[in-house]
C-alpha cells in the first residue's frame, strides 16, 4: 500500500509503528562547499567537479548580492558560517534578512535586526507555549501580556518550563546583553559595527541550530537513527514539540521513503498503519 503523506498529520491509533520525522525547513551550507580544501592527492575528476562547484556558488551569490564590490560581501558571507538546518518556526525569513544585511556592509541594520529577531523569537514561544503551563508560578507574571520587552521575563521561565535547553537559555541571555549594548547608545558602534555584528548573528545561528534544528541529537529526538532524525514517543507530549516540530514533520513508518521533487518534498509510506506498536529503541533498531 503506496501512501503519500503530509506534514504535522494526526497520530491514529493504528500508528504505534510510526513516529514523527522533521523535514521542512531551510539551510544554506554552501559556505561549506566555498571552505572545502581541495586536496592534491584528490582525482583530477574530483578536483575538477568541486572546483566548478566552487564557481558556480560564486556565481550564485554575485546574483544575489551584486557583482560591486563582490570580494567584500564574499568575505562577508563566508565569515556568517552557514545558516544552519531548521524547522521552519519564526526566525527563518527573518534570519536571511539579517544575513543579508550583514554580507552587503550594513552592520548596525544587520545587528539591531538580530537583536530584535531575538527578542522576537521569545516572544512567539511564550505566548505560544505559556497556556500549557499554568500551574507554573511562572504564569501569573506572564498571562496579561501580549509582548514582552524584557528577556528574563521571557527566558527563565522557558527555561524552567524545559522549553529551552540550558545552553539555549545562556546564549539568549548572552545576546540580549548584545542587544542592550546596540540599541542604547554607544560611541563606540560608530567606529565598529561588523565586529558586534558578526557575533551577534553567530550567536543567534548558534541559538536556532541547538533550539530548532531539523536533524540533530536534542533530547526530544530518538537517539541512534542514522541520517535521519525522529520525535520521541515521550516528546510527541511536549508544548514545545507540538507547537514547533510537529506542524513541520511527517508521521511515517520505517518504510517511508522521502523524494525530493522541483516542487517540494513527497512522502511516500509503503506502511498500512496497523503494525504493533513500537518502542522507540525497537523503532531506531528497524531504521538500520
Amino acid at each position: 500500500m503506496r501512501r503519500v503523506v503530509g506534514s504535522g498529520e494526526k497520530r491514529g491509533s493504528a500508528d504505534g509503528a510510526k513516529r514523527y520525522r522533521p523535514l521542512l525547513g531551510d539551510f544554506d551550507a554552501r559556505v561549506s562547499t566555498l571552505e572545502l580544501e581541495i586536496q592534491e592527492d584528490w582525482d583530477k575528476e574530483i578536483k575538477e567537479q568541486w572546483l566548478r562547484n566552487k564557481a558556480n556558488i560564486r556565481r550564485q551569490l554575485a546574483l544575489e548580492y551584486g557583482e560591486y564590490d563582490f570580494d567584500a560581501k564574499l568575505k562577508n558571507y563566508i565569515e556568517m558560517g552557514p545558516k544552519p538546518f531548521s524547522v521552519l518556526a519564526y526566525h527563518n525569513h527573518f534570519l536571511d534578512q539579517a544575513r543579508t544585511a550583514f554580507v552587503m556592509g550594513a552592520y548596525y541594520p544587520a545587528l539591531a535586526a538580530v537583536c530584535a529577531l531575538g527578542e522576537r523569537m521569545l516572544n512567539h514561544l511564550m505566548l505560544g507555549l505559556r497556556e500549557s503551563f499554568r500551574s507554573s508560578p511562572h504564569y501569573r507574571n506572564v498571562y496579561r501580556k501580549n509582548s514582552f520587552d524584557q528577556w528574563s521575563k521571557m527566558i527563565d521561565p522557558l527555561e524552567d518550563w524545559n522549553v529551552l535547553l540550558s545552553d539555549v537559555a545562556a546564549d539568549f541571555r548572552l545576546l540580549a546583553a548584545k542587544r542592550n549594548e546596540s540599541i542604547h547608545f554607544r560611541q563606540e558602534l560608530d567606529q565598529d559595527a561588523r565586529g558586534p555584528a558578526l557575533e551577534a548573528i553567530q550567536l543567534l545561528q548558534r541559538i536556532v541550530s541547538n533550539q530548532f534544528p531539523s536533524l540533530g541529537n536534542q533530547p526530544w529526538f530518538i537517539p541512534n537513527t542514522s541520517g535521519a532524525s525522529y520525535i520521541s514517543l515521550e516528546a510527541e507530549q511536549s508544548p514545545f514539540v507540538q507547537l514547533v516540530y510537529i506542524p513541520n514533520s511527517f508521521l511515517v513508518s520505517i518504510a517511508h521513503e522521502v523524494v525530493f521533487t522541483h516542487s517540494g518534498i513527497l512522502v511516500i509510506d509503503e506502511h498500512p498503519g496497523s503494525g504493533r506498536n513500537l518502542t522507540d529503541v525497537e523503532f531506531a533498531q528497524g531504521e538500520r
